[in-house]
């Protein structure tokens, strides 16, 4: 069967939203989503690395304000199950581990199991066949990783990747099962 990973921040729950709030109040600054057009929010909001993942944890405290990426987004997810088994693969630190699996249960997103890893990077070290991310970073080291395809959720800070072997891009869930359903085929006619 196949295995699917699916990311939780940027590609199931808008933490950008939240997050943006936090260093606007903290800094007076006036930051949206928008705002971060590179993968390294932290060099665009100009704030320590460290403060950057606090104030993400800081909005995982707070997992009520989290609005979905999408509307209905547990349906999609439940749609994708249809085509493979799907677990939640994260970067969340421990803190915040319980309060992504509440928000994972109130938006009745379905998973098989839950996985938290130290970084993006290691994500790609783990056996699936799909990673549906909004990381460029983890989608390069997708591409050269044979046997193994991306599916990259368009967020502004991977909207001007290159294209690259065996990623695919959505502009939203509503494209992915599709693209899971054309990387399967592609999978058959690998060597």
């Amino acid at each position: 069967m196949l295995s699917i990973a699916v990311d939780l921040d940027g590609v199931l729950a808008n933490t950008t939203l939240p997050f943006c709030d936090i260093i606007n109040k903290r800094h007076s600054k006036h930051f949206t989503p928008s705002s971060f057009t590179r993968w390294k929010a932290w060099e665009v909001a100009n704030i320590p690395k460290q403060e950057f993942f606090r104030a993400l944890d800081e909005a995982w405290f707070n997992w009520r304000s989290i609005p979905p990426t999408e509307e209905d987004i547990g349906l999609k997810v439940r749609r994708l199950q249809e085509l493979g088994r799907v677990d939640i693969v994260t970067g969340r630190s421990p803190d915040t581990v319980v309060p992504a699996q509440s928000w994972l249960k109130q938006h009745e997103v379905p998973f098989r199991s839950f996985v938290r890893t130290m970084g993006t990077m290691e994500k790609a070290e783990l056996p699936y066949d799909i990673f549906i991310d909004d990381s460029p970073e983890l989608m390069a080291g997708i591409a050269t990783t044979p046997k193994k395809h991306g599916i990259m959720y368009t967020q502004p800070w991977n909207q001007n990747e290159p294209k690259m072997p065996r990623i695919t891009r959505v502009e939203g869930w509503k494209q992915v099962p599709a693209a899971v359903m054309k990387i399967t085929r592609r999978r058959c006619t690998e060597p």
